[in-house]
C-alpha cells in the first residue's frame, strides 16, 4: 500500500518538477542556465544573510 504524499511533499515534488521543465525548455531554446542546488547549510546560510540584510 502506498502512502499518500503530504502538502509539503507534494509543493517540493512540484518544484523539482518545474525546475527540470524550464531547464529542458531553456535548453531547446539553446539557452544556458546552470541548476542551482544548495545544501541544507547553504540555504540556511543564505536566508541569515538575508534576513541581516532586510530587517535592519
Amino acid at each position: 500500500m502506498s502512502k499518500k504524499l503530504t502538502d509539503k511533499q507534494k509543493t517540493r515534488l512540484w518544484e523539482r518538477q518545474r525546475s527540470r521543465n524550464f531547464q529542458a525548455s531553456s535548453a531547446l531554446e539553446g539557452l544556458s542556465v546552470p541548476l542551482i542546488e544548495l545544501s541544507q547549510d547553504e540555504v540556511l546560510a543564505r536566508v541569515a544573510a538575508l534576513r541581516a540584510h532586510y530587517e535592519r
